[in-house]
């Protein structure tokens, strides 16, 4: 059986704001090892679905044009610097969203009606965009945590939300590569 390994975003357009913070943090942390993601590749997960067979594309799809249909556009920044797990022990750089409750009721729709699950109170959903990866550990965990701090109040400009896709992540040697496969267009795009 046929699979793809797949999830849903929201892409976000390369903007000046975000090139000036890949190449000032990259400045910043020229000496350690990370891997900067592709500025042509960036997005906002908001269900990962993993390997999926292709008969079960379709139903997704279905769902997600639904979803779509009926949710209105909406908008969200781009604010602050950050790591995953903490910015103590850093393997994972990412900018934080700032956004209206929108983005958290269209990713609680996407796993409700994919994942056809209750969501517990217990469950968390940390909207970011990930810029880079660290790979092999940390040079200086100092020079990191004082980077990160020194972004803390950074914000791009606003950004009008109109759609979100499927996206298929394709693992490489040189790191995942992502495909568009569909895009699912939000309602009122009047706005």
């Amino acid at each position: 059986m046929k699979t793809k390994r797949i999830f849903v975003a929201i892409k976000i357009d390369n903007t000046h704001q975000i090139n000036e913070l890949f190449r000032q943090v990259g400045v910043d942390l020229d000496e350690e090892r990370i891997k900067w993601v592709d500025k042509n590749g960036l997005h906002i997960t908001l269900l990962f679905l993993g390997e999926t067979g292709m008969e079960e594309m379709a139903a997704i799809m279905d769902k997600l044009k639904m979803i779509g249909a009926d949710f209105d556009v909406f908008r969200l920044n781009l604010k602050s610097l950050g790591a995953f797990p903490s910015i103590e022990h850093p393997r994972i750089l990412w900018a934080g969203i700032n956004s209206t409750s929108s983005l958290y009721e269209l990713q609680m729709k996407i796993l409700i009606q994919l994942k056809n699950e209750k969501v517990t109170d217990d469950y968390k959903y940390t909207p970011h965009l990930t810029i880079g990866r660290i790979k092999g550990g940390v040079e200086n965990p100092e020079r990191i945590k004082e980077c990160l701090l020194k972004w803390k109040d950074w914000q791009d400009s606003e950004l009008l939300i109109t759609e979100f896709v499927l996206m298929e992540s394709l693992l490489t040697q040189q790191g995942p590569v992502y495909k568009v496969l569909e895009i699912f267009s939000l309602k009122n795009q009047n706005v």
